[in-house]
């Protein structure tokens, strides 16, 4: 069985008409969205397909009836309030057939919602099929089975390793074909209690009604702490996640920073610190030169003139030496007229190019005035920038310490909350010892179960030699309670040759996709409880509470796997949120091994978080189709994109 397209129309978050079609030749179909974009809903949409009021979703659900629960799909955006599923798949038999199974419904009728079935089997209305399709769809994928091939990797994150889930037994044994012979097993005590209310009053019937009896209560005894240990369960889970509520109300109340408080006062006196030094830093330049940033300009021409008046000073002070020299020199020379002409030259030039002394700076106070033009000044405004950027972060840190701080703290709260968590806590401890003496109890009733059945059985021999052959109604129980011993027998021989190949093939598919390989060696069910048993190498049970999460995940995926295969049923796969609880080698393994092979189809509903790009790379090659739930925030629905993860989605 292939599917080839599935078409949603005002189903769930998917407004309007919405159609995935699958048309690639590769294995696996990727489908991406976010949580609440549809991904579930998606799964949802082809078991009420397939099964309609049969679909395990439904059963799971908390709706009183059928009707509710189509009405819960119902998207009324377009006001029209009808809605419809439509699923087209073909067989892989002879002929490759195709069948389109539509189901419509509406939510006008608020008192009443019935739904309308069609059938196309090769593109043509039949309606024997419209007619029997629960007869037909439970023949090709039976709605007991169908957990194993469509299936929310969250939700079997919960069955891992409990003994006393009755639904995955019950779907165990009517895939060993064990739950038809309860039935008729079952039947055939009903017809011996029938017959023996009309046969004599024998002493040996009237054992075996007594013997029957106490069989039939150490069934219902063995039921009794059955139902116990799942309520347990329940309780024990819910205990769990009101703990986990009340620890998140906590740190909401402020008790992370009751916790943390020396912490965020230590971190308050650094900070403060740091500020004051800063501000200290920030005063020296202040005091200093960078006052001077505000008359740069004035900085610039002080510089010029000042250069101008050191040149004429040096100038004037050459003339100066020239003229003292010559004097020396007149004395000692008497033609000396050019020379003379030369220092009148010197002594004009001087006097023309004479300069107004304005600043008369001296060599240090103009060697100063140039450094802060050159670059001085500009270190100092970076330096004064720096500090304030510093004083910046510094001063929101504070603020977000002091938010902190100043969160107003019900303490006398607080401390109800811490109490009730630790109460809680105790609660746990409790309810976990109390499943360790209910799991003794079961231990217990099994035993009896075994040694009652054991007893009537004797009897039922001894009965069956007394019973005169001529007469009808003692030879039908006689023949009924043969019948009966041997649907018992053939049914234990069936369970314990079935379950023993289930076990080599859970085993084969857990050992190639466990990461510690050396770990778990075999995997054995019991024939009679269904209970696995996990040996290591030395033939030494492994205890469950070895297993990590991502470990008692990987599996209850193996024993899906296996029992898919043990059913000899080619059918597609759709795994919703498949990664959670796994770390990064796990799901490689499950990306490389378990996709590719789990069926000739697998459908993947995933988050970007579970299959990221990386993920994504190491599966490309095995993808036929890709996929994106886009959601429109304004329209509050979902739309189909190709590819995956892309558009705004990305």
């Amino acid at each position: 069985m292939i599917i080839k397209r599935l078409t949603m129309h005002n189903f769930g978050v998917y407004a309007s008409t919405n159609t995935f079609e699958f048309s690639g030749k590769k294995p696996i179909v990727l489908i991406g969205g976010l949580n609440g974009r549809g991904k579930t809903t998606f799964l949802e949409a082809v078991l009420l397909s397939l099964y309609g009021a049969n679909s395990f979703a439904y059963k799971e659900s908390s709706f009183n009836t059928y009707g509710q629960y189509l009405r819960s799909f119902v998207n009324v955006s377009d006001g029209t309030k009808e809605t419809y599923v439509e699923l087209e798949f073909v067989l892989n038999n002879a002929d490759w057939d195709h069948y389109i199974i539509r189901r419509d419904w509406s939510a006008v009728n608020k008192v009443r919602t019935t739904e309308e079935i069609r059938v196309l089997k090769n593109g043509s209305y039949n309606s024997f099929l419209t007619e029997n399709w629960l007869m037909f769809i439970e023949n090709i994928l039976p709605s007991a089975l169908s957990n194993f091939f469509f299936f929310d990797g969250e939700k079997i994150a919960e069955l891992a390793v409990d003994n006393t889930n009755s639904q995955l037994k019950e779907s165990i044994r009517a895939m060993l074909g064990i739950s038809v012979l309860d039935k008729l097993n079952s039947d055939m005590h009903r017809n011996i209690r029938k017959l023996q209310k009309a046969a004599s009053a024998l002493a040996e019937t009237k054992e075996i009604d007594r013997l029957r009896t106490l069989k039939e209560n150490a069934e219902q005894n063995l039921s009794q702490v059955e139902a116990e240990i799942t309520s347990k369960n329940e309780q024990l889970a819910s205990l769990k996640e009101q703990c986990e509520q009340k620890k998140l109300d906590y740190s909401a109340r402020g008790g992370y920073v009751v916790d943390k408080k020396d912490t965020l006062l230590a971190q308050r006196a650094e900070v403060q610190a740091q500020r004051q030094q800063s501000r200290e830093n920030l005063s020296q330049l202040a005091a200093g030169e960078l006052p001077l940033i505000l008359v740069r300009d004035l900085l610039n021409n002080i510089t010029g003139q000042a250069m101008k008046e050191k040149e004429a000073a040096e100038k004037k002070q050459a003339v100066s030496y020239v003229n003292s020299v010559f004097a020396k020199y007149m004395k000692e020379n008497k033609d000396a007229d050019r020379v003379s002409s030369f220092i009148n030259y010197l002594d004009a030039d001087s006097a023309n190019n004479s300069v107004e002394p304005v600043y008369n700076l001296s060599d240090h106070s103009l060697l100063q005035v140039r450094r802060l033009k050159d670059g001085g000044l500009s270190k100092t405004v970076e330096n004064a920038a720096q500090e304030l950027e510093r004083q910046s972060k510094l001063s929101k840190k504070s603020d977000e310490i002091e938010n902190y701080l100043s969160i107003d703290i019900n303490e006398k709260e607080l401390k109800k909350i811490y109490t009730d968590i630790r109460l809680i806590e105790h609660k746990i401890r409790d309810t976990e010892a109390d499943l360790a003496i209910l799991e003794q109890k079961r231990s217990n009733a099994n035993g009896e179960l075994m040694k009652a059945t054991s007893e009537f059985n004797k009897n039922v021999s001894v009965l069956l030699g007394n019973l005169e052959a001529d007469d009808d109604k003692k030879r039908d129980i006689k023949y009924s309670e043969m019948a009966v011993r041997v649907l018992n027998e053939f049914s234990v021989r069936l369970q314990r040759k079935k379950t023993g190949i289930l076990g080599e093939t859970i085993t084969s598919c857990y050992k190639k996709l466990a990461n510690k390989k050396n770990l778990i060696d075999q995997i054995t069910m019991d024939p009679v409880t269904l209970d696995l048993t996990y040996l290591n190498k030395d033939g030494v049970e492994v205890e469950k509470t070895a297993l990590s999460a991502g470990e008692k995940q990987l599996m209850v995926i193996s024993i899906l796997w296996a029992l898919a295969i043990c059913s000899k049923k080619k059918l597609p796969v759709i795994i919703d949120t498949p990664l959670s609880r796994l770390d990064s080698n796990h799901r490689k393994s499950l990306i490389q091994t378990y996709f590719p092979q789990a069926s000739e189809q697998t459908i993947i509903l995933s988050t970007d978080s579970e299959i990221d790009q990386n993920y994504y790379q190491l599966m490309k090659e095995n993808v036929g189709d890709e996929f994106t739930l886009s959601y429109d925030d304004e329209s509050k629905s979902t739309t189909i994109l190709k590819g995956y993860f892309v558009g705004d989605e990305k």
